[in-house]
């Protein structure tokens, strides 16, 4: 039975966010797994997932998110949710501690089948959405290489407004947002990488990603949203925002919030 979850943040978490003049942040921590990936899912499934829904009721981060790599499928990121930098400040990773376990009333999970390689840490500010209320199970995650930052604002808010906003009703489980890096340690061949931008395309189903991916004669042409936007692009000339972009395709697995 497929999980309904709720892309980012809740509802209810989203409405009071945006009311506050702080900075949102997602903490994502990328994981490779060696040995037993099964096993270390079910070690989050059950364990890890326990531990970060009591440090939301303890108030000390808003959510918790797991997804994994489709082509890379021992690849998994980890979105730790803060309302604000302070609350991100105050973090002391003593969520896992055996005072909290005792506090869970749950058992630290065997992890002899597998180990845990620890990858990037990125910090992002996320600065717009798009819900549509409705879980998305697969992701799209675009990171941007943005020498003009306005242009790469400007432009991902119209796309938030004019293309995804219009489609939310009639297309439960698409959600879109974007953010800015302000922190990070990303490597790739053992040189740092800056991605300044993020953005995230959700959506319900493996095949519903692919056909909004996939080429059709005149699929833009005829798409009144896109056209929308493009005008809007053109007329405030916003479509050289970026320098290069990398993109990828995760899961959700699990959630804080199911």
């Amino acid at each position: 039975m497929k999980k309904i979850i709720l892309i980012l943040f809740s509802t209810i978490f989203l409405s009071s966010a945006f009311a506050q003049e702080t900075p949102i942040l997602l903490n994502a921590h990328y994981i490779e797994v060696e040995g037993d990936v099964g096993a270390f899912v079910k070690a989050n499934n059950e364990f890890y997932k326990k531990m970060a829904q009591l440090a939301v009721e303890d108030g000390k981060w808003e959510g918790w998110q797991m997804w994994q790599s489709y082509t890379n499928q021992n690849q998994f990121v980890f979105f730790h949710h803060f309302k604000n930098p302070k609350q991100f400040e105050d973090w002391n990773w003593d969520w896992t501690s055996d005072r909290n376990v005792k506090k869970a009333r749950v058992q630290r999970p065997d992890e002899s089948a597998f180990k845990m390689i620890g990858g990037s840490m990125e910090v992002y500010q996320v600065i717009s959405t798009a819900l549509s209320g409705t879980g998305s199970e697969y992701f799209i995650m675009n990171e941007y290489k943005a020498p003009n930052w306005i242009s790469f604002i400007e432009n991902n808010k119209l796309w938030g407004e004019l293309y995804v906003t219009p489609q939310l009703e009639k297309n439960p489980g698409l959600n879109w947002g974007f953010g800015m890096t302000v922190m990070n340690n990303h490597t790739e061949n053992n040189k740092m990488i800056n991605y300044n931008g993020v953005s995230w395309d959700g959506f319900p189903s493996l095949a519903d990603l692919i056909n909004a991916q996939a080429y059709s004669e005149g699929k833009w042409d005829s798409d009144i949203n896109f056209q929308a936007f493009s005008k809007a692009v053109n007329e405030l000339d916003l479509g050289n925002f970026s320098d290069a972009k990398k993109q990828s395709v995760w899961r959700v697995l699990d959630t804080s919030w199911d």
